[in-house]
């Protein structure tokens, strides 16, 4: 699909998915350019391969040789300059996931999809299949040391492993071959009517595998069950007897974790890897970019990064650091992500915190939320709710305010966990300059 161009703009080249595209076409010797709001080591990466990229969106960093133009869903389409002048200018335009759709026909196309686990859980299965020489394409939605600190492995097989995203029925844009499916709890509610809805969304995805293709999926989950009915090919089912069997123990925390590692050796064995490889490899795992991360260790004090935002991946994520770190006082920066989700998940945050010591939560992260949704809910009212289960609820205000009260609480000794979707990682990086200075 690539090969067809010559010249690819990407606006939003910085995002998490959008720019292992960019890599991929710098790989086929085309002609990069893109924009983002902001500069980040992505883009600082991207230009040191050869990308042309612009601070700040305006109409001329199209150019004139532009011939497609690939773009973030997060942009307003409406008012974008450089979108506008693209369809003024009648060049094709793609969004991401239209993009890796794209890429899919032309490739035996493995999705992971569900509600939990499907970052790591690619990256678990993309290292496997490197290492035992089926040689895949992997994109996903974080950097993994193992792919050179990207978001993308590059390979030169049939194989195209790829993390697929329900929001909006985005994974629909897909082709695939076979699908991991880890869960199927309802997320995204702005835009899901409800439970159903989401689910049928899952089922709509697996009905367009084929006769000779495959799904792996959750035992465990009804949902997940109810869904693996609707699959022509052949269906795999992991359940917790076969996770305790397989005993992989990935050089991560988390009992999650050799979960999503179980995930990986069914969907890499099924993709014809030799086991003793798989699992030797998984066992390797050292995670991906802000998934129980450490970011750093200073003045005795560790610090953990992580994109848990859902009620189920907190619990879980704290279990982990809990087992792993019992001797240390747990102070967690929880930023929620989106009011409209938060209103959705709220009454189950209270009961998510029980193992930590002190909870800091700093205002609502917004994306895609309306000023009517924003009437609903704030982060002040969060924390008088969570405070009648967790006496140690602090409304961290800013990002200023959030750290102050941070530096004032932590003691030698304690772990720090940063954890949200959305750029609270900005504190953990902070908090860790500052630290250093100090020392």
């Amino acid at each position: 699909m690539l090969d067809q161009f010559r010249h690819i703009h990407f606006i939003g080249i910085g995002g998490s998915g959008i720019s292992a595209i960019a890599y991929l076409a710098l790989a086929h010797e085309l002609k990069v350019s893109g924009s983002d709001v902001a500069e980040s080591p992505i883009t600082k990466a991207l230009r040191k391969e050869g990308a042309d990229i612009t601070i700040g969106h305006k109409k001329e960093n199209l150019g004139e040789l532009a011939e497609l133009i690939v773009y973030t869903e997060a942009i307003d389409q409406k008012n974008n300059p450089e979108f506008i002048e693209a369809k003024r200018r009648k060049i094709p335009t793609l969004s991401y996931f239209e993009a890796i759709g794209e890429i899919s026909k032309h490739k035996k196309a493995i999705a992971v999809i569900g509600t939990h686990g499907k970052t790591t859980t690619v990256a678990m299965l993309g290292q496997a299949l490197s290492a035992a020489n089926s040689d895949p394409t992997v994109i996903l939605g974080a950097q993994v040391s193992a792919f050179n600190n990207r978001n993308i492995r590059i390979g030169h097989s049939e194989w195209f492993v790829i993390e697929g995203c329900e929001y909006r029925r985005s994974f629909m844009s897909l082709k695939p071959f076979g699908a991991v499916l880890m869960s199927c709890e309802a997320e995204h509610l702005d835009y899901y009517k409800d439970e159903e809805d989401y689910v049928n969304a899952f089922i709509e995805f697996v009905k367009k595998i084929p006769e000779d293709g495959f799904l792996v999926f959750n035992e465990g989950d009804p949902n997940s069950v109810k869904v693996s009915e609707y699959c022509a090919g052949q269906r795999i089912p992991v359940d917790s007897k076969l996770i305790k069997s397989l005993n992989i123990k990935p050089n991560v925390p988390g009992e999650f974790n050799k979960e999503n590692a179980a995930f990986a050796f069914v969907t890499a064995k099924i993709m014809g890897a030799d086991e003793d490889l798989i699992k030797k490899e998984l066992e390797n795992f050292k995670g991906a970019s802000r998934r129980l991360e450490t970011i750093g260790e200073v003045g005795g004090i560790t610090v953990i990064s992580d994109y848990a935002h859902h009620p189920t991946e907190i619990r879980a994520t704290l279990k982990a650091l809990k087992s792993k770190y019992s001797d240390k006082r747990i102070i967690c920066i929880y930023q929620p992500h989106q009011y409209a989700r938060t209103l959705s998940i709220m009454n189950d945050l209270p009961d998510s915190f029980g193992d930590v010591d002190i909870l800091i939560i700093p205002n609502i992260y917004a994306a895609r939320d309306t000023e009517e949704t924003k009437k609903k809910i704030n982060a002040e009212k969060l924390i008088e709710m969570i405070s009648k289960k967790h006496p140690n609820a602090i409304w961290g205000k800013d990002f200023d305010t959030t750290l102050d009260i941070l530096k004032k609480a932590v003691q030698k000794g304690d772990l720090v966990l940063i954890m949200g979707a959305g750029d609270v990682f900005e504190i953990g990086d902070q908090f860790i300059i500052d630290r250093l200075k100090s020392l």
